[in-house]
């Protein structure tokens, strides 16, 4: 063999050994993680986020909508700092727009419409209420192909829908609060104590209704009378009668802030109502509504999820409190929209893409262990580790997130609550449940 053709052959074996080995390195990547492979050179790193929210700025919810559009803003603004920040410069997310959903699924439906065919959203954030979410994302974001991540909405079914992957949220399933509800109940009102529980009749309302019913009777309590109602009705005056009739020791109440605020004076006309006889739920832990309604709903009590399992919690109040102007009272809730757009932000990250289909995959990846522990205060590192296609670990400001394979969070915290009157509200203690 000649000198020449030796050096030939020694280059091509050179290269060889370099396409083996960047081969070995991409199975190796492939392999270790649940996400799609991205490039390790944070400057070929590109995608323009498009981001939408469908949330109740009218109707029931009204009460929380505003500050959780501010919530998804914020993360905006500190997503676009993040990507400035770790040199991801043709990098961008943008909020495309900001829709009433008003609490209700035809609103939605158009809404989640209008993001998607006109404004070209790529993730959806929205809506709070699991009676338009799951309209919403039945009719729209699924048969488009466009993520979709729920801030608050609760109702089991949605664990469990045909989904193609695409739907998440960022507030743990009602099949735990009605567990946290009927422990409360079982404290307050003892073994074998008779409720009458009532609920709006929707989605939301008619499950949380059912599960709770049916966990009391578990833990050995009676249920007189069961009532629902149509939360669009002009008086609640007979609903209310039959809720208060049969002289149970207690109630649980399931509705939402704006049709509380009818249905309470109607309870209170009955002469048979107690408050601090009553149970509520997360959406009635309200302030500035039961203010409105005043000493008659002082005592009330109840189960929320709340924000005390977030790791980043506190540090995220604070930075609300600090930084955001002109809101409603801040309420804990607003974490949960905020988680929604980081957990979509970082896949977007990690798969280099803003195409909801290779973020489905990475949803799990980037919100859960192994990695570097991200929060929205080391955002900028976390950038960075995505981007060059190492594992991060998202850490909320409402929970630690987690999701699993129904796109639920992995773990929750909740408090049993109680209003003082004005504008007080107290936390009598937290019940946390993991692995969910």
């Amino acid at each position: 063999m000649t000198k020449g053709r030796r050096a030939g052959s020694s280059r091509t074996a050179a290269a060889l050994a370099v396409a083996l080995a960047s081969a070995l390195a991409a199975i190796a990547f492939t392999t270790a993680g649940t996400a799609a492979p991205v490039s390790a050179n944070k400057r070929a790193c590109a995608f323009q986020l498009r981001i939408g929210d469908v949330l109740p700025f009218t109707g029931d919810l009204a009460a929380y909508g505003a500050n959780l559009d501010r919530a998804v803003k914020q993360a905006v603004v500190l997503q676009n700092a993040a990507l400035k920040k770790a040199g991801l410069r043709t990098s961008s997310v943008t909020l495309v727009g900001s829709e009433d959903g008003q609490t209700q699924a035809s609103a939605s439906v158009e809404a989640a419409t209008k993001l998607i065919k006109v404004n070209k959203a790529n993730v959806v954030i929205g809506e709070m209420a699991s009676g338009a979410t799951i309209p919403m994302a039945q009719s729209v974001t699924i048969p488009n192909n466009v993520l979709l991540v729920s801030p608050t909405s609760s109702a089991p079914q949605i664990s469990v829908l045909r989904d193609k992957g695409l739907v998440f949220r960022a507030y743990p399933s009602d099949a735990l609060q009605s567990k946290v509800l009927a422990g409360a109940a079982l404290a307050k009102f003892g073994k074998g104590a008779k409720l009458n529980v009532g609920a709006r009749n929707d989605a939301f309302g008619k499950a949380l209704q059912a599960l709770f019913v049916s966990e009391w009777k578990r833990l050995g309590g009676t249920v007189g009378a069961s009532v629902s109602w149509n939360p669009e009705q002009a008086n609640f005056d007979t609903d209310a009668g039959k809720l208060v009739d049969g002289d149970p020791a207690g109630w649980v109440i399931i509705d939402f802030p704006d049709t509380f605020e009818k249905f309470a004076p109607s309870l209170v006309r009955s002469g048979k109502w107690s408050a601090d006889k009553t149970l509520g739920i997360e959406a009635l832990r309200n302030a500035e509504t039961l203010d409105k309604i005043g000493d008659p709903v002082k005592g009330l009590s109840g189960s929320a999820g709340s924000a005390a399992g977030g790791p980043a919690g506190k540090a995220f109040a604070a930075y609300w409190k600090k930084t955001v102007k002109g809101a409603k009272p801040y309420t804990g809730f607003e974490g949960t929209a905020f988680d929604a757009a980081m957990t979509a932000f970082l896949a977007a990250v990690r798969t280099c893409s803003a195409s909801p289909a290779k973020m489905k995959a990475a949803m799990r990846a980037v919100s859960g262990p192994p990695g570097l522990k991200v929060t929205f205060q080391n955002l900028a590192a976390g950038v960075k580790a995505a981007a060059a296609g190492r594992d991060v670990n998202y850490e909320g400001a409402f929970s630690p997130v987690d999701f699993d394979k129904n796109g639920d969070i992995g773990s929750a915290v909740y408090e049993i609550w109680r209003y003082d009157g004005a504008g007080k509200i107290v936390t009598l203690r937290t019940i946390t449940f993991r692995g969910t």
